[in-house]
Formats: structure tokens, sequence, C-alpha cells
């Protein structure tokens, strides 16, 4: 395999003579490392679709963290390596740890999609053919890797871990594939979701304002459901939020769903509104349009290039009002017919 780059990545001399040894057929054994929640395993999907596709013959594992097993692709991997962070609240012993990165074994092609400190011990454990990697900072590669891909969060990230198969010769996407059934929104009562909520506090778009928003939109749409859903952490409950809605029959909350479950809910919705959060990546992944609400991490990086998902954020980084999303949302709804 030729190594497709000019500037935008990097490969030691050792990388070019190895990849130069291998051919796609040949590579039997993939490992992959993903410690990330359930928002970056839905952004992984679309590479692991097409590994499977230009690796014919490759077994592919990944490894994860116990603590970020949450949404993990099993369905699409032959194995799952885990490496327990913490056993019943207390972290786990440095050779716990390494017995359990030891067990990952030894593979053709190593993928690091994490850039953690635990990350990087498996690389550097592990002896791989060649160990792949895309680290902010360029030191990392000599240290850890045979090649390093450029990454910046200017670009989806999805986009950012296909570069790892593309610079092997894997053929572009034009359209990106997560493996999902096409779901279909339903016609009868359509609806919208809403995710108020965010992992971390410094995420969430002020409550007040989904309030506001909710109610423009129920006022405004009559004849669409408006469902907040909650999460599965207690500060993720909509118990303070629908008793203000009790002039609005068209809202109602939704309680946290198993994850055979929400991923049809959000691929049958007819939109999805949130901040940066897993909910919005798993509606991106069932092709639900999306409008995500941003004003502190890089909306680029999670907004792929399709006309269905709309980011709201101003250039000064403050947090949009309502009139602006209601009026990315209205301009979706009025330009596909929705209503």
């Amino acid at each position: 395999m030729k190594l497709w780059y000019e500037k935008g990545a990097w490969a030691s001399k050792k990388a070019k003579k190895v990849a130069d040894s291998f051919s796609p057929e040949s590579v039997h054994s993939i490992a992959i490392i993903r410690h990330a929640a359930i928002g970056d395993m839905m952004v992984f999907r679309p590479f692991l679709v097409q590994a499977r596709t230009f690796f014919p013959n490759a077994k592919i594992t990944i490894s994860i963290i116990n603590t970020y097993s949450y949404g993990a692709p099993a369905d699409l991997v032959d194995r799952i390596h885990r490496i327990d962070k913490k056993i019943n609240g207390k972290k786990t012993s440095y050779t716990a740890r390494l017995k359990q990165i030891r067990e990952l074994g030894e593979h053709d092609l190593i993928f690091d999609m994490a850039n953690t400190g635990l990350s990087s011990m498996i690389c550097l454990l592990n002896r791989a053919k060649l160990k792949i990697g895309f680290p902010y900072r360029t030191l990392k590669n000599h240290l850890f890797y045979d090649i390093g891909i450029l990454r910046s969060d200017l670009v989806p990230e999805v986009e950012t871990l296909l570069h790892m198969l593309y610079i092997f010769g894997a053929p572009k996407l034009s359209t990106l594939n997560y493996a999902y059934p096409a779901y279909t929104a339903k016609v009868d009562r359509p609806y919208i979701v809403y995710f108020t909520s965010a992992s971390l506090g410094w995420k969430c778009w002020p409550k007040e304002h989904f309030v506001t928003l909710i109610k423009t939109m129920a006022s405004h749409y009559p004849n669409i459901d408006h469902i907040i859903l909650e999460g599965i952490n207690p500060h993720e409950k909509a118990d303070d939020l629908i008793v203000q809605f009790s002039d609005f029959s068209n809202v109602v909350t939704q309680e946290v769903l198993a994850l055979d479950q929400v991923i049809p809910f959000l691929g049958e919705a007819t939109l999805v509104v949130c901040g940066d959060t897993g909910i919005r990546n798993m509606a991106i992944a069932t092709e639900t349009a999306t409008v995500g609400i941003f004003f502190f991490t890089v909306p680029y990086r999670y907004l792929p290039i399709n006309t269905k998902h709309h980011a709201t954020f101003n250039s000064d980084g403050s947090v949009p009002d309502v009139e602006s999303v209601f009026d990315k949302i209205q301009k979706y709804i009025i330009n596909d017919n929705l209503c």
C-alpha cells in the first residue's frame, strides 16, 4: 500500500517501508483505541464500516475503557477489549491496567483514536506493525506512532477519522454510512425532540431559553408534538420544565430510553434540537435533521457537510438567543414543507 499524502500528514521511514509490504487484503488484524463517550462512538461508526470494506480479511478489535462503554459499536466489530479505569469507584492499579493492556494482543495495524495518556501507553507497549494516531501535538507522532494524521477542530471529526483510511488508499466517501436502518419520520403525528441538558453544565443552553423556545414552537406549530427528552443523570430530568407547559397539550416529556430504543426514537423524529451532546451525534447517525446550539465548543468539529444539519452560534462566542435558534428551526421546517 502506498501512503497517499504530500502534506497534512506525517509518516516515518519505517511506515513507508512497512506499508509497501502490505496490501489491503494482507491485513488480517486491526485494533482501534476509542476511549470516548456515546457521541464520539457514533462519530466512529462510518470508519468501521469502511475499514471492514477496505480491509476485507481483517478481524477488527476495539479497545475501550469501562467508564465509557455505553454505545460501543459491538455490531460492527469482531471483539471488544476493555480496560478498567475504575472498579466500584476506585482507580485500578497500574499493574492491573498493564495486564489488560497486554491482553489486547498484537495486530497488523493499530489506530489510536483517543489521544490520551492511556492510549499512548497502549501504543507504546503494543508491537503492531503500524501505529496510526491523530494527536494535536505533532511531537507525539515521533514518540508513539508511525503515521500521524493532521487533526483540526475546523474539520468534522468523522472525516478526520476517515483520513486514517484515505492515507492507505481507501476511496473517499461522498456519503457517510452509520450502519443504522433507514428510519421514516412519523407522518400521522410528526414530533420534534428537544434535549435540554448535557454531560457538562457549561455546555447547557439556559433552561429558560429552552422554555421560551419550546413555547414559541408549540404555538407556531400546534400539529407537531414537541417532546423534551430526559437524560440519565438527575440534573437531566424535566420535572421542573414540564410544569411550565400546562397550557400546551402538544408538549410532553419522554423518560430516558435504552440505547436500542433511543436510536429509533431519534430516527423517526422530524428534527432534534440540542446543544453539543451525544444525543445530537446519535440523531446525525440516524439521518435525522438537527439544529445544534453552540457557544463554547467549536461547532465545525461535529457539523457534517450536509444540508440537514445546522449550527446556531455567535461569532463572539456568546450564548445564542432564542430568536436566532427559532429562526434556524423555522427556516428548516418551511424549506422542507413539514408544516
